[in-house]
């Protein structure tokens, strides 16, 4: 099926787009062959090891469906319109009057917003495509043609980008899919001790296709295992893997890696919310509205004095303001609020 996402371009639903999840679906139906007739039915004779192998089978199956097809079906969530830059200014950054000039604008566009990255020089972050001021981690993506919040890659295997609406339901999904490529991993292990008892000298006998089959497993464990150790990493230190790629500029400290970073513990409730019971299933509970996120040095600044911000201190829009303000020495705004 193809995907129109509304006011942007519509995204080619061809075989090469979807061969790699074609690819993920070839392997189910292998997998579910190989375990189901090859193991349980053929070979296996004791009823309740059957029923106990087909159990868990089944429900690994049905969580990495259910994980995977969330991960494809939630789309990004469109920027509101507060965002948005307005024409007159579109106009004026067309005009292009150097750095001071798109400083002007784009400080006096997003003195409301709630922002706390800028770009290397200290600008406000913009797309040129959407022409949006981009909220804290969202980024253009070419694929989807639209601006994505919290964006950490595009993913080809769920033909959808990693955003901040389906950030849980892919680690689960690389969670589910190490967890189900294990137990088949295991399970062949013990098909391998049913056919010849572990015997290395029986193993020459065994089918080129069998040896295939433990093959193409042994490379699905440590494909997933790699992935989602790494997706595991970024999470415990609050990144995308754009992060982790790109440095990040922030209003307050500058480049910094870790700016998002709360502590362990705090990183992963920011991802998988405060209702634990949820924590398992791909059900959205994470914190937050994607348009703003804590930062690092709030957190420890809260620690420290035991007390949240004041009424009278500056919001982020604010520091902003008057950050590029008194860079650029402008003590009035450049335009009328008209």
């Amino acid at each position: 099926m193809c995907r129109i996402r509304e006011g942007h371009r519509k995204v080619p639903c061809c075989a090469v787009r979807w061969l790699p999840a074609l690819i993920i679906l070839g392997v189910l139906v292998w997998s579910y062959h190989v375990f189901v007739y090859q193991i349980c039915i053929k070979k296996v004779s004791d009823y309740l090891t059957i029923g106990l192998l087909l159990f868990f089978y089944h429900l690994l199956l049905f969580m990495f469906l259910w994980t995977w097809f969330r991960c494809i079906f939630v789309d990004p969530v469109r920027i509101p319109d507060q965002w948005k830059i307005s024409p007159e200014d579109v106009d004026r950054l067309k005009r292009n009057d150097g750095v001071e000039g798109a400083a002007r604008v784009l400080s006096y566009a997003a003195r409301n917003l709630p922002i706390a990255t800028c770009t290397i020089d200290g600008l406000v972050r913009y797309c040129k495509t959407c022409w949006i001021i981009k909220p804290d981690r969202a980024h253009h993506c070419r694929t989807c043609h639209m601006c994505v919040l919290k964006m950490d890659h595009h993913c080809p295997w769920i033909v959808n980008c990693v955003h901040f609406h389906n950030f849980k339901y892919f680690i689960l999904f690389l969670f589910y899919a190490e967890v189900y490529c294990f137990y088949l991993f295991c399970v062949m292990i013990y098909d391998l001790y049913l056919i010849c008892g572990f015997e290395v000298t029986a193993l020459k006998n065994q089918h080129s296709w069998n040896v295939l089959q433990y093959l193409v497993c042994i490379l699905f464990n440590i494909f997933t295992v790699i992935m989602y150790t790494v997706s595991l990493f970024n999470v415990s230190r609050n990144r995308t893997t754009m992060e982790s790629a790109y440095a990040t500029y922030f209003l307050v400290g500058g480049k910094n890696k870790n700016g998002f970073n709360l502590g362990c513990f705090d990183n992963f409730r920011d991802l998988y919310g405060d209702k634990w019971y949820l924590w398992p299933f791909p059900i959205f509970s994470s914190r937050g509205d994607g348009l703003s996120f804590p930062l690092a040095h709030d957190r420890l600044k809260e620690v420290r004095t035991g007390n949240q911000r004041k009424d009278n201190e500056p919001t982020r829009a604010q520091m902003y303001k008057e950050n590029l303000n008194r860079i650029l020495g402008i003590h009035q705004p450049p335009f009328n609020e008209e």
